[in-house]
């Protein structure tokens, strides 16, 4: 980012009425590309530069935005960030992070080359174009049941953040990822059943075509003659997927501003069991395999590992500088910016459940009887304060310790808090999906409505 920019972000600050002030320049470049029918369907190329602004005088904060970096745009963004500075209420754990933050948010620091690949610039339109329209053939030839591909689509994606605040904090960082992803159709008789594979990388060569369009089909192909469920109280494994979803339920609980504002069912918890001893939850933004890596947070703190949940005891909580001021915590470098025109928030970087020692083949013997739930229908639907749910669900019943036929059309009924309570055992399947990843976990009882 050149100096200027931000050196015209001080002069305006300065001029009305001063301040202390951080600017945030985000440059994206994505190319996306869909195949359907044997061809691909559609390129989109998208190259954007975003600045954010705040700014900070009199206990008050003002965010503002824009999409240029002219003198002219950077005027006006400063201005609105201003404006909505006056117009905030004021209060004093507003501020600019303290100095001294130096490592990983400096330019060139040792998060960076694990988040961005060079060679991307060595992958042509063309090798690009033939992976998304490989990948729907692949899927279509796995089995003569898979009838159709809906999405067959890779996404490339090169970006750039840049900072600098009025305390002298600056950091640079670069970040190159592909993102494969297939949704295909089996179909047997008169039934039909959908499957979803996907897979992410920083370099293009690490994508696995083949593993992707097998896991497509492998999922569609699993549930085909499904059956109900009878109801009852049932032992359960919930496959990573199934888990990390159940997981996503739980992370707000670990924002600060949730539980400062009653809104978090940890709230008070701390040092307190929430889960089995045997689960582990830690956020953590420093490994390079998840969506959320990154070498520092929305506001320059350099990121690190923060352990929320410990032995099954209640850790901590995620906050920033703002919010670590509120509770007494100091900030865990949790701030994020999750859009240009969304002023950033305390956010999770990379939520994961330790993995444990457990095959799935070890996990299935010791259930004996019970349920393989492979999916939640509309677990975000979940009580986000008391962690209540009943939603729909399939799965996999289990017999003397094998998978047998699939079933679904049933719901399943309970608290998250007290699933993680009742986990048993921990899976080695850890599993990243975006910013949240799980193992497969072995639950003592799921409630279970079906016929």
């Amino acid at each position: 980012m050149p100096d200027r920019l931000f050196d015209l972000v001080e002069q305006e600050v300065s001029r009305r009425g001063g301040g202390e002030a951080e600017l945030w320049v985000h440059r994206a470049r994505v190319r996306r590309y869909e195949a359907s029918d044997g061809g691909i369907d559609a390129i989109s190329f998208s190259d954007t530069l975003s600045l954010g602004v705040r700014v900070f005088r009199d206990g008050r904060m003002g965010f503002s935005y824009g999409f240029g970096e002219s003198e002219d745009d950077v005027r006006r963004t400063v201005e609105a960030a201003i404006f909505c500075a006056d117009a905030s209420d004021r209060d004093d754990a507003c501020g600019l992070p303290e100095k001294g933050h130096d490592g990983p948010a400096a330019p060139g620091g040792p998060v960076e080359p694990l988040l961005f690949d060079p060679s991307w610039e060595g992958v042509g339109e063309q090798e690009k174009a033939d992976f998304a329209r490989d990948l729907e053939s692949r899927t279509l030839a796995i089995d003569p049941r898979m009838k159709r591909v809906r999405t067959a689509s890779l996404t490339e994606s090169v970006a750039e953040d840049r900072f600098r605040n009025s305390r002298g904090l600056t950091g640079a960082q670069r970040e190159s990822w592909y993102f494969a992803s297939v949704t295909s159709v089996a179909e047997e008789g008169p039934e039909g059943q959908t499957g979803y594979g996907f897979g992410f990388a920083r370099r293009f060569s690490d994508l696995r075509l083949g593993e992707i369009a097998q896991e497509s089909g492998r999922k569609a192909l699993r549930m085909l003659k499904s059956r109900p469920m009878p109801t009852g109280r049932f032992k359960a494994i919930l496959e990573n997927e199934a888990a990390a979803d159940l997981l996503e339920v739980l992370a707000p609980s670990f924002l600060a501003p949730q539980v400062a504002k009653g809104k978090s069912m940890l709230a008070g918890k701390i040092g307190q069991p929430v889960a089995s001893p045997v689960v582990e939850v830690v956020d953590d933004p420093l490994d390079p395999e998840g969506t959320g890596a990154t070498a520092f947070d929305g506001e320059g703190v350099p990121s690190r590992r923060n352990v929320l949940v410990r032995n099954g005891e209640l850790a901590s909580f995620l906050s920033d500088t703002f919010w670590g001021k509120k509770i007494g915590t100091g900030t865990t470098a949790s701030l994020r910016r999750p859009a240009p025109k969304v002023p950033p928030t305390v956010g999770t970087g990379g939520l994961r459940v330790t993995a444990g020692s457990r095959t799935r083949k070890q996990m299935l013997s010791e259930l004996g009887n019970g349920i393989v739930l492979t999916e939640f229908l509309g677990i975000h639907t979940a009580d986000p304060v008391s962690g209540d749910f009943s939603v729909g669900a399939s799965g996999i019943r289990v017999e003397g310790g094998e998978e047998k036929e699939p079933v679904r059309g049933f719901a399943v009924s309970g608290n998250v808090l007290s699933l993680f309570r009742d986990v048993v055992t921990v899976g080695d399947d850890f599993r990243w999906f975006g910013r949240t990843g799980c193992p497969s976990l072995a639950v003592a009882g799921l409630e279970i409505g079906g016929v």
